[in-house]
């Protein structure tokens, strides 16, 4: 009998030790966040790279008629999480704001992004954060 609790108690030990630990939940919580890095081996793509996000901005941005109309033009700054499965998440602007709808409008379009190619340390997908400008200029 002792033999056999010994070796329960070392299969328990085991399937605690493979199974990572943010995949419990503590306390009725969701499962421990992983931090997003700044920087990866091998950084997340817009799928097609940086001429097909250039294109899908210049193809699917709206001036806002507000600053139009105001003669607005300047950057918006975009951070972003590129999470593991390539989904953006955090999405937010950075830096002076211009108003006048156009951080609103910056922030639409990455909202409605397709996935990106996920960052990878090591071979492995990670959340990763980015930055990028909007130019808007008429």
């Amino acid at each position: 009998m002792k033999l056999a609790g010994k070796k329960l108690i070392f299969n328990l030990l085991l399937i605690f030790i493979l199974i990572p630990l943010n995949s419990f939940k503590i306390g009725g919580q969701n499962p421990v966040k992983e931090k997003p890095y700044m920087i990866v081996a091998q950084m997340p793509q817009f799928p097609g790279g940086k001429h097909a996000l250039n294109r899908y901005i210049r193809e699917n941005l709206t001036y806002p008629f507000e600053a139009l109309k105001h003669n607005i033009q300047g950057k918006v700054n975009v951070e972003f999480v590129v999470a593991k499965d390539g989904t953006l998440t955090e999405i937010r602007t950075v830096g002076t704001k211009l108003g006048y709808g156009l951080e609103e409008q910056a922030v639409k379009i990455f909202q409605k992004m397709p996935k990106w190619i996920p960052g990878k340390q090591d071979g492995i997908a990670v959340p990763v954060y980015m930055m990028l400008p909007i130019v808007f200029s008429i």
